[in-house]
Parts: C-alpha cells; structure tokens; sequence
C-alpha cells in the first residue's frame, strides 16, 4: 500500500491543477471567472440530479467518472470556450495531455484513458448523458447570471442552439426546455437574435 502512495500523490497534485484552468463562464453571482475543476464539479453534481430524478438508464457511477475526467485534460491543453474559435490542435494537445496523466504509474490510469476516449467516441449513453450536461449546467449558469457570458461574447441564439446540438440529441426534453429559455433570453436581450 504504502509504496502505491507517492505515485497517487504525484497523480492527485498533477490532477488539482484542473483548479487553475480558468474558463470564460462566470460563477453565478458573477463575481469572478469559474475554473475547469469547478466546472467537473457541477457536471457532475447535475449529473446525479437529472440521473436519479428522471430515472436514467445509465451506469451512474461510470458515468460520474467520466464527468469528474472529461475535462482534465485541459490542464495542458487549456479550456476552448464553446463560442470562441476552434483550435486545430486543440485534440492532440489534450490527447497527450490524457496519455502523460495515465502514465503516472496508477491502475487509474488505464481507467482514465478508457473514460476519456469513451468520453470523445461519443457512442455510449453514459458518454451521451455527460456530453448533454455538459451543455446544460453553462446554460443553467448563463441564466443565473443575466446572460453576462453571452453578451460579453455577443452569442446569438443560433449559437446556443448549435452548441445544444448534443441535448437536442440526446435528450429532447431537456432541449424543449433550453428552448423556451433561450427565447425568453432573445426576448430579454441576452442574446442576439439571428
């Protein structure tokens, strides 16, 4: 046991500088940019709520898993915010950046890798589910902050749509939902029209 710990240290200390991937969303209150871990943390935690209220067939704890990884690979590759322009290597730094976390010399590691790949192959309903939250809690976060995020970024409604493309997908009625809040937002003038 004792000789497995340096190694789950040196992973769990690589890990925590998921803390210091700043994102463009803001916190609710606004009162200060959220970071990646934080947002694994909501993911996560919206996850187990929409999971355990509208009875998803899903394996929970892997899916969990993958909510609280999906993103770390951003520790190196840094966040690409869904309005902003796509990197071209944006992939492949965040692949190397997953393959060097597996390799600190953990059985989690292979498990990291698997969720992650899984994660990005899109093919599984757990990797469906944690795709669609991870969509929804930025939106249910925009709302609860006036839109502040869109409008600083001049984001259209066609934009939200687009980047919603997974809930509509996947989970219809959580779409149908996102809908009639993204017109109300139109309405308000958080987001653009067109």
């Amino acid at each position: 046991m004792n000789e497995k710990l340096p190694a789950i240290c040196a992973f769990l200390v690589d890990a925590e500088r998921l803390k210091l991937v700043e994102r463009k969303a803001y916190v609710s209150n606004v009162s200060r940019r959220e970071n990646s871990a934080e947002h694994s943390w909501h993911l996560a935690l919206g996850l187990l709520a929409l999971a355990r209220e509208l009875d998803l067939e899903i394996n929970l704890p892997r899916a969990l898993a993958m909510a609280i990884i999906h993103d770390l690979c951003e520790i190196d590759a840094g966040d690409t915010p869904a309005y902003g322009p796509a990197r071209a290597d944006q992939h492949e730094a965040e692949r190397k950046c997953i393959e060097r976390l597996a390799g600190h010399g953990i059985e989690f590691g292979a498990e990291l890798r698997e969720l992650w790949l899984e994660y990005e192959a899109q093919e599984t309903r757990e990797s469906h589910w944690v795709k669609v939250l991870d969509r929804v809690m930025p939106f249910v976060v925009n709302l609860a902050c006036e839109g502040r995020n869109w409008l600083e970024q001049s984001v259209s409604r066609s934009q939200v749509l687009r980047v919603s493309e997974p809930v509509r997908q996947y989970a219809p009625d959580v779409f149908s939902w996102m809908l009639e809040r993204v017109d109300e937002c139109v309405q308000k003038g958080w987001l653009r029209d067109g």
